[in-house]
């Protein structure tokens, strides 16, 4: 290791300090990269705060050249995950990885990851998770001329060669597709009359009024749609909770629905404005100006683009049109809105039921996020 460069365990508020900052000053010269919240990766990095450290052990690293940082990564044993995977135990995750264009300190910090995870048990490291598969999930390798979504990752090029140095290696493909209002041209219009006709179909908004009792059912599709889907694990009741406190001020009950069947709850879809337009705007601040700058960007001049964060179906209610009418009505009210497209995604690159509908109306697939195994 050459004189200067250091990779340490993070420990204490001035390494976490450092650690969600070195991020801002990487990519200052970045036209795409979406600043998050300081206030936000705080609690994200708090063992207090987030839900995650109940059930998984979780270890950040830091790299400098003299007093300089210059690359992070998290090491992370996630115990729910080999619960629902027995047969994956012995896999062990990173994520967070930030690092400048520097090959010895990028092969140290993976390194590090490496060794802590072999050292607890794991004979496979995965990634980049950041923190679960219900998280920001995956390396963008495919799609860097434009900005990130809301709860989507951005990253330079270069960390692909990082990773296939390190000798990381494709483990999955996730596909972002977009839909564009100018090449809408009606093709859902058919199967959404032909679905409501029927009589046993309709479509409600999202009721925040009753937005517990609403995600209650959120948590049902969810855990039965998704249930065999790779990487699943489900939601923890406090992830839930925090995951919904943060999106109810986005949700927008004309852009999210439930799907009923006989006046049963069967599927769910939600949209959101992409929060990201504010959030560059504020550059990772609320205050004093932050927030003013977020809901004028929402609320006031509106979202160029919107992000379907979730649309399933519960299985017994599959092959009567749900998800089609639920991609229809959200296209329809989204062009109403003044949105001129919509990030759909992540979606798994196998995931034909989902992929085959969409590009049935034009959209059109924009970036690929990539998850990467090496043995240790």
């Amino acid at each position: 290791m050459a004189a200067g460069l250091t990779v340490q365990p993070v420990s204490g508020p001035g390494d976490i300090e450092q650690y969600i900052r070195f991020p801002f000053e990487l990519y200052r010269q970045s036209p795409h990269w979406v600043p998050p919240l300081l206030m936000e990766r705080r609690d994200f990095l708090n063992p207090r705060k987030n839900p995650v450290y109940e059930y998984a052990d979780i270890q950040p690293f830091i790299a400098r050249r003299g007093p300089g940082v210059v690359g992070t990564v998290t090491a992370l044993r996630n115990r729910r995950f080999g619960e629902f995977h027995p047969a994956e135990r012995h896999v062990g995750f990173f994520g967070l990885y930030e690092c400048e264009r520097d090959a010895e300190a990028s092969s140290a910090l993976l390194a590090a990851v490496a060794g802590w995870l072999k050292a607890r048990g794991s004979s496979v490291m995965r990634g980049p998770t950041n923190f679960t598969t219900n998280d920001v999930l995956g390396l963008l390798v495919e799609g860097f001329e434009d900005d990130p979504a809301i709860l989507m990752p951005y990253n330079p090029p270069y960390y692909a060669e990082h990773f296939a140095a390190f000798g990381l290696s494709k483990v999955k493909d996730l596909y972002a597709l977009e839909v564009k209002a100018e090449d809408y041209k009606g093709q859902l219009e058919p199967l959404a009359r032909k679905v409501l006709g029927r009589g046993r179909v309709t479509v409600r908004p999202v009721n925040l009024a009753r937005w517990h009792e609403e995600l209650g059912f959120v948590r049902r599709c969810y855990n039965e749609a998704w249930a065999n889907n790779w990487g699943f694990v489900p939601w923890t009741d406090r992830e839930l909770e925090v995951l919904a406190k943060e999106l109810k001020p986005l949700i927008d009950p004309r852009l999210a629905f439930v799907g009923e069947v006989d006046g049963q709850a069967a599927a769910i879809s939600i949209a959101v404005p992409d929060a990201n337009e504010g959030l560059k705007l504020a550059r990772g601040r609320l205050f004093p100006l932050g927030l003013v700058k977020i809901l004028w960007r929402i609320k006031v001049t509106g979202c160029r683009r919107a992000r379907v964060l979730a649309l399933g179906v519960l299985p017994k209610y599959r092959r009567l049109g749900l998800d089609g009418l639920l991609i229809q009505r959200t296209i329809q009210n989204g062009i109403s809105l003044g949105y001129r497209s919509a990030e759909v995604g992540w979606i798994l690159e196998d995931n034909d039921a989902m992929l085959q509908p969409l590009t049935h109306i034009n959209a059109r697939r924009t970036k690929v996020y990539r998850v990467y195994d090496r043995a240790l």
